[in-house]
């Protein structure tokens, strides 16, 4: 039976560490007896340490009897060997193990003292120069005033991948800050949500009724809904329903929109219905409102004359139709214009005669995309070079700001962005304000795609607001028209069940199989990828996605791509990271930008080396290399969301759909992931699944109002 206990000790490492540090097991040599094996959250303790635990003892069925920590104290080493463990394990930037021996046998158990009061004695051990000594000097001094905070943290429940994000934000401040108000660290810390900040709240004695949670709902729920929901405000109403949630009274949640007002940090825009006034986060009132002008300024033009749009469709070999030879003049001749349409109607080859004719007047014309996969398609569809947006604008990692901007603007005489239903707000903002007077700015996409990960729907408000100039595609090219993939996406457009291949004439390029039960097709999804697929000459693992709407459950992407793992790539080198294993062959996915390796959110991947501790990674023909947090930025991919694929096209899909996932089955996320099958698509799921997505048009709306705001400066402009 497990009793309470109290065990110190020296901390002499660990056999596992859990990613976020929450969990590890450690081996502690006790002061009394032999060493003990200790697991909790001590994976951010540092090794060489002495420690005072409290916890109790446990027996484990297969490793025996272990020591579960509760609470500790940690303190400086009292060993000669363990200040040579602790300076050793990576505590001390710029001493390492073979340093930290000579320093330590230099000056013993004044190692420390020496550190922290006569720091230039460094220079009496040999191999250690002027340069060494400030290095090891003031990260010590660094590190010193965040040991304190850093242990205090996971006193409050932290990892140590958490606390070590608070330190790089925050740095000497981050105590500070956590005494003042620790709510400022929900959303602006990865990792920590308003419930985690609560927790440290009320830790540190903070009240429910206290004004600063208030204030840090109401923020929470503004920047939830941005984040997760895309929105660009909520109405009243719905911000004191959310509230509630979080036990926030609706008098108190006005006081708080009142108070974050008067900072500047909440833009209310007052309703005759009082619940219909409108609550927004400062930057997307403002960000809406500058690109509304922007847009505004940018509307008028001429289209250009027919002849010249014929002449350059003649000398790329294409016959226009009507609706397309429109397009092309209007591209050309309007200041902003948008070109949507689906599968098969034309887009690309309004692209290339676009291309032609901007190259017969001798015109430079620039083109990007959202991300690296969609910038690649454009540029090989059209034969014109394509950057990533951020490319485009010369994106600064270091200030997350961009090169080009109002004051620094684009030079050229035209922009065309493709996929640009994937355009948020703040992205669109920032392109728009580097586009000069006279750059014509064309936008070419699928409205009928899912909206963009991040806050807004440009696509969609340019084209509501009525006054922006669309050309909105809708005959289908007799080529496309013979897939059934094609024919099905517009069937599932106009409401219509998408039809299996096996029931009608034509290409066999589509096919619906209906399962019902998780387990069912789990094991059909298996039997597709592993058999089926290889029978028509597709390589599972170079041509196949699955594609899935959630990330959770038996039929979520990281149980797929486990499953899906053990099948495709069941042996080989590997590496461990938590729960997560990367063995060389995977597929994986890029899940943020990183412009200094040159790998962007999105990009799929193939791991070619796997060593202790690191990963090399192929992305098209470039290895890119992985070592410690840098691998948290890799997910397995033989299993994505459907959000993540957009933008690519793949050889072949298996898109599952089932009731489980009810809370997104929509018909513009079932119409996203068919349109990502260039050759074969198979839909695995219910039948009633298949109905639900079809039939549910609404929910996912999102709270904008750019589109009015267009209309009202233009109104202004008129």
């Amino acid at each position: 039976m497990a009793y309470r206990d109290r065990i110190e000790g020296e901390l002499q490492g660990f056999s596992f560490q859990a990613e976020d540090g929450a969990y590890a097991v450690g081996r502690l040599k006790a002061e009394k007896g032999a060493a003990v094996t200790i697991i909790g959250p001590i994976g951010h303790l540092p090794v060489g340490s002495h420690l005072r635990l409290e916890g109790s003892w446990v027996e484990h069925a297969r490793y025996g009897k272990q020591f579960r920590v509760r609470s500790y104290l940690v303190e400086d080493p009292r060993t000669i060997k363990g200040i040579e463990r602790y300076l050793a394990s990576g505590t001390v930037r710029g001493l390492g193990a073979g340093l930290a021996k000579r320093v330590v046998e230099h000056f013993g158990l004044d190692t420390l003292r020496v550190l922290d009061e006569e720091p230039d004695r460094l220079r009496e051990v040999h191999g250690i120069g002027k340069k060494r000594v400030d290095e090891v000097v003031a990260f010590w001094e660094k590190d010193q005033a965040e040991r304190e905070l850093a242990v205090t943290l996971r006193g409050y429940g932290l990892g140590a991948a958490i606390t070590r994000r608070i330190l790089d934000r925050y740095g000497k401040e981050s105590m500070a800050i956590l005494t003042r108000n620790p709510y400022e660290l929900a959303g602006k810390i990865r990792g920590v949500a308003f419930r985690t900040a609560d927790q440290i709240a009320k830790a540190m004695g903070i009240k429910d009724t206290d004004p600063r949670r208030a204030d840090a709902v109401v923020s929470w729920v503004l920047k939830a809904a941005a984040s997760s929901g895309g929105h660009c405000y909520l109405p009243l109403g719905l911000v004191f329903q959310k509230s509630q949630d979080f036990n926030v009274a609706e008098r108190s949640t006005r006081d708080a929109i009142n108070r974050l007002t008067l900072k500047g940090e909440v833009a209310l825009k007052r309703s005759a219905r009082l619940l219909e006034s409108r609550v927004a986060l400062t930057e997307m009132a403002r960000l809406e409102s500058e690109v509304s002008q922007r847009i505004a300024a940018k509307i008028g033009g001429t289209s250009m004359d027919e002849s010249w749009v014929r002449n350059a469709a003649e000398q790329v070999g294409l016959k226009l139709n009507t609706e397309q030879q429109s397009a092309v003049g209007m591209a050309h001749g309007m200041g902003l214009s948008v070109i949507t349409g689906g599968p098969g109607t034309g887009k690309t080859t309004i692209v290339k005669v676009l291309m032609r004719l901007v190259s017969m007047r001798k015109e430079k014309w620039l083109l990007a995309a959202p991300t690296g996969r969609a910038a690649k398609r454009l540029s090989e569809s059209c034969g014109h070079e394509a950057k990533t947006i951020h490319r485009l604008l010369e994106y600064k990692p270091g200030t997350g700001g961009f090169g080009l901007d109002a004051s620094n603007t684009i030079d050229a005489d035209g922009v065309l962005i493709d996929e640009a239903s994937m355009v948020d707000l703040p992205l669109f903002a920032a392109l728009i304000a580097a586009i000069p007077p006279g750059c014509r700015l064309v936008l070419v996409g699928d409205s009928d795609q899912l909206p963009s990960v991040g806050p807004g729907q440009v696509l969609r408000d340019l084209m509501d607001s009525t006054v922006v100039p669309v050309a909105a595609l809708q005959q289908v090219y007799r080529q496309a028209g013979d897939s059934a993939i094609v024919r099905n996406a517009h069937r599932i457009q106009q409401g219509s069940l998408p039809i299996s291949s096996e029931k009608e004439e034509g290409t066999k390029d589509f096919f619906l199989l209906s399962r019902e039960r998780p387990e069912q097709v789990l094991q059909t999804l298996l039997e597709v990828v592993m058999q089926r697929l290889p029978a028509r000459g597709f390589d599972a693992m170079e041509d196949v996605q699955v594609l899935t709407p959630m990330h959770k459950g038996l039929l979520g992407s990281h149980n797929l791509n486990e499953e899906l793992q053990k099948a495709l790539n069941p042996t080989g080198p590997e590496l461990v990271r938590g729960n997560r294993i990367y063995r060389r062959g995977d597929r994986v996915l890029q899940t943020k930008n990183d412009y200094d390796k040159e790998v962007f959110n999105g990009d799929v991947g193939r791991v070619i080396g796997v060593d202790e501790g690191a990963l090399s990674v192929r992305f098209g023909g470039r290895r890119v290399n992985y070592v410690g947090d840098e691998l948290d930025d890799l997910v397995l991919a033989y299993a994505i969301s459907v959000h993540k694929s957009q933008g690519s096209e793949y050889p072949a899909i298996v898109a599952i759909l089932h009731s489980s996932h009810f809370v997104m089955l929509r018909r513009n996320l079932l119409y996203t992931a068919m349109t990502r099958a260039k050759r074969f698509c198979v839909l695995l799921g219910p039948y009633s699944a298949v109905r639900q997505a079809v039939d549910r048009v609404e929910g996912g709306e999102r709270f904008t109002t750019l589109a009015e705001l267009i209309r009202a400066r233009q109104e202004e402009l008129s």
